[in-house]
């Protein structure tokens, strides 16, 4: 997992909008691929149980469609362009094959409270043959656990934040749970993801000198990127090529 501390990670690939390159397409994997970055993405399951490549819950800012992702089967969302781009939705295999092995994968499962299993259970079975580097994280404790009984050897991350500023609603005590990553004994990440925002702080301290790699997302300037030189072991980045 040397890689976790050494390759700097480009946030959903090495997108540029004004270049027409979109976030997590094939372009945007491929161009950081070919720069030598590991690639930070994000999988959404489809209808019919596929991990996509795919950030938000809905449809609507990167398509042309509506409704949420888990309401298209995988070849109806495969068919969907990315904005005014020629690029479409690609499945996690997709960009596996795409890749195949050339640099590491740092894999968001964007599980929802409540729904914790199909996803993880499909995500890793598109994984299981990968022979190039990867490793998976999410918000979701649930998540890093269901990751820790069912394929203990697959590197697991917890991404974390300052939850008081989320926009998502957690009660008090989830968001003291959540910030300070109180689960981690149960769920034993190999490695913490934390918002730049909140770096440095008594939790990412704590993280790191438990040993546990930590990279910080995501960073955007050079305030970010001296900050994280200092407090951090590694960057997920977007709008520059450190």
């Amino acid at each position: 997992m040397d890689w976790l501390r050494r390759q700097p990670v480009a946030h959903r690939g090495l997108h540029d909008k004004a270049a027409g390159i979109p976030e997590n397409s094939r372009a945007a994997i491929m161009a950081a691929a070919e720069a030598g970055y590991a690639i930070e993405l994000d999988i959404q399951v489809s209808a019919d149980g596929v991990p996509m490549v795919f950030h938000d819950d809905t449809l609507d800012r990167m398509t042309g469609e509506s409704g949420r992702v888990d309401s298209f089967r995988a070849g109806d969302l495969r068919g969907m362009t990315l904005g005014d781009t020629g690029e479409t939705i690609p499945t996690l295999r997709d960009v596996l094959k795409l890749v195949a092995g050339r640099v590491p994968f740092l894999i968001e499962v964007k599980a929802a409270r409540g729904k914790v299993g199909p996803l993880e259970a499909a995500t890793f079975a598109a994984l299981e043959d990968y022979r190039g580097a990867f490793a998976i994280q999410s918000f979701n404790p649930r998540s890093i656990l269901w990751f820790k009984r069912h394929a203990p050897f697959v590197p697991r991350g917890q991404i974390a934040m300052d939850f008081r500023m989320d926009d998502e609603p957690l009660r008090l005590h989830e968001q003291w749970v959540m910030t300070h990553m109180l689960l981690n004994p149960i769920t034993r990440p190999h490695f913490i993801a934390y918002d730049i925002r909140a770096v440095p702080s008594r939790a990412t301290r704590r993280a790191r000198a438990q040993g546990l790699p930590l990279l910080t997302w995501t960073v955007r300037t050079t305030a970010e990127r001296k900050r994280a030189s200092e407090h951090a072991d590694n960057i997920i980045f977007e709008g520059f090529r450190p």
